[in-house]
């Protein structure tokens, strides 16, 4: 084999030694070009076993242990899942991640490292802090594979050149449901997240978050309303205000007392209300008239139907009329319009009637979410934090002291109202 470069002057059969001169570089390029296949074909081989729901990490999350029939497949390690639940259980009566550490030291608890060391079990090398820290309850406070679903590919390494790691951005997360035992309910590890979110900054020496901590805001600036203390007396007022100055904003203050109670009454009565929507909602649902409203529907729809594939037929045959000297250009092209219109009109009251029929069908059940969320708390006498991350999204303070609670499911609550009124209108027996 000759090998001629031009560029570099060389050529093996006139002179064979010049070829060692570029035998360095191209040796380099072929195995970079083998080190970019293998390293993709691995990226492969980890994706389609991310995708089947097969776990690939190193080591299994702290209240897991991989399975020994299975090195892809999790199972609960008893001991751990139960400080996992603990954890999450602190964290939503309202204990800072910090304080959930000084908790577990406190206690005995060995740290996830500590606790692998005794267990036997492999551990990173650069993992050897016997203690725990904020940074380890909020990994497990973050991660949804407690859930009982395997979220894998929130890091990655930059390239086979470049052995960094960076995060990925969530909708490039692998997520597979339900894949091995959850230790924490969805609906918890919900909450955990909306608490996480909030501005739940804490006095230095506060084990526990306080019972407002992250809902309240200005009703003007949209800063925060924080906590202070006088003596006995605790209040909230505007942080722009306390942290610049009065020109900045007003103080925007509220006594604890008062706005706890405030609170507590305008989640009683928005409980109250959705009692109440919910057998509205049970009486309209069992009403003779939302069953003959349906008959009427299908026969409506059934009749356009053939009304519409009537007039497509009559505007077919208009071309072979013409052609046929049955009828007129002008009387063709007359014709054809009409039918068009005819036929564009009723495809306009068919797509109104079906999105009606399926409006009543699927209609509002007494047990929605949204009723059901409020129902849960039919009883409720005082004010926890718990109860704030499920109902509220935030209250706002005003300038003379009076608030507004903006409750979650707000959107969905306005839609069964409509829905009542619209039904209890067309039906005033429902109504009673």
């Amino acid at each position: 084999v000759r090998f001629i470069s031009l560029a570099e002057n060389v050529d093996s059969y006139k002179d064979p030694d010049s070829v060692s001169s570029i035998i360095v570089p191209i040796t380099n390029v072929m195995n970079d070009q083998y080190c970019y296949q293998t390293s993709k074909k691995i990226r492969q081989v980890f994706d389609y076993k991310r995708r089947n729901g097969q776990y690939i990490g190193s080591f299994a999350p702290y209240g897991y242990i991989k399975d020994p029939k299975d090195k892809h497949q999790l199972i609960v390690d008893e001991d751990a899942a139960e400080i996992v639940k603990q954890i999450y259980a602190l964290c939503l009566q309202g204990t800072t991640k910090r304080h959930i550490s000084f908790y577990l030291n406190e206690h005995g608890v060995p740290s996830p490292t500590a606790y692998r060391r005794a267990k036997g079990l492999p551990v990173s090398s650069t993992s050897d802090d016997p203690m725990w820290g904020d940074r380890a309850i909020w990994n497990i406070l973050t991660n949804p594979i407690y859930t009982g679903d395997l979220v894998q590919g929130r890091r990655r390494v930059k390239s086979y050149k470049v052995h960094e790691i960076e995060a990925v951005p969530e909708d490039e997360w692998v997520t597979v449901p339900d894949t091995h035992e959850a230790i924490i309910d969805k609906e918890s590890f919900e909450k955990v997240q909306a608490l996480l979110k909030r501005d739940t900054r804490s006095a230095p020496k506060s084990r526990e978050l306080h019972l407002f901590s992250g809902f309240l805001r200005c009703a003007d600036c949209g800063k925060a309303i924080t906590r202070s203390q006088s003596g006995k007396n605790v209040y909230y007022a505007c942080s722009t205000y306390k942290n610049r100055s009065r020109l900045a904003c007003s103080m925007h203050s509220i006594k604890h007392n008062r706005l706890e109670a405030a609170v507590l009454f305008a989640i009683q009565q928005q409980v109250h209300l959705a009692v109440s929507y919910s057998e509205l909602v049970a009486r309209i649902n069992s009403a003779p008239i939302k069953k003959s409203q349906s008959f009427r529907l299908d026969d409506l729809i059934n009749t356009k139907e053939r009304e519409l594939a009537k007039v497509t037929r009559y505007k077919q045959s208009l071309y072979q009329d013409w052609k046929d000297g049955e009828i007129t250009q002008q009387e063709y092209r007359t014709m054809k319009a009409d039918y068009e219109q005819q036929s564009q009109r009723l495809s306009d009251i068919l797509v109104r009637l079906t999105a009606e029929r399926a409006e009543l069908a699927n209609g509002v059940d007494q047990e929605h979410p949204a009723l059901v969320a409020f129902m849960k708390f039919e009883n409720i006498d005082s004010l926890s934090r718990e109860i704030l991350i499920e109902l509220i999204d935030h209250i706002k303070v005003y300038e003379n002291g009076n608030i507004s609670v903006r409750f979650k499911f707000a959107d969905e609550l306005r839609k069964i109202a409509e829905y009542i009124e619209i039904n209890t209108t067309t039906d005033p027996a429902v109504a009673g």
